[in-house]
């Protein structure tokens, strides 16, 4: 009874300090905006690999033996398979601090209605490598994906104003 009662007062206690839809993602391990950094190469063999950063700010590794589910046409991945692909994630590469991830996560909630330019062809057997972030969709318990670059066989950019900044912090991630 002690312990259940110290439990409650540390729930109250929390309930005060973030809104109640954000307690609820981070209760079931959803993470409202999760950022990508992702290189795909299929000339001469296949290649995947690349980086994952969920709302803790750890940014995880992937490699091409992870098991992967890809979004689908629309850019849609289920929150399931996303959980899929964070726990194929092999090792933690550097922890990015709270602010700094709220920082460019409100920066990317701008870039999420920019408009894509048209892909271009610019390279042959480069693959692809994608900075891109996904967002939460709770009405249908899934994850938008939302391309901020993408560079190597096709080429195609966000229009939207943060886009350069976010894509150059992405790009520091290592």
């Amino acid at each position: 009874m002690k312990n259940f009662f110290f439990l409650a007062v540390i729930m109250i206690s929390l309930a005060g300090c973030f809104p109640m839809d954000n307690l609820s993602t981070v209760e079931f391990g959803v993470s409202p905006l999760i950022f990508q950094s992702e290189y795909t190469n299929n000339a001469w063999g296949y290649n995947h690999n690349g980086w994952m950063m969920d709302g803790s700010g750890r940014v995880k590794r992937f490699q091409k033996n992870a098991p992967w589910v890809f979004p689908d046409s629309l850019g849609y991945v289920s929150v399931q398979d996303m959980q899929k692909n964070l726990a194929a994630c092999d090792s933690v590469l550097t922890q990015i601090g709270s602010q700094e991830f709220s920082q460019y996560a409100e920066k990317a909630l701008s870039c999420f209605n920019g408009t894509l330019t048209e892909p271009q062809n610019t390279m042959a057997d480069a693959g692809e490598h994608i900075y891109a972030f996904y967002l939460y969709d709770a009405d249908h318990n899934r994850y938008k994906r939302v391309v901020l670059t993408m560079t190597g066989d096709w080429s195609q950019e966000n229009l939207a104003s943060n886009t350069g900044e976010i894509v150059e912090w992405m790009s520091k991630i290592k």
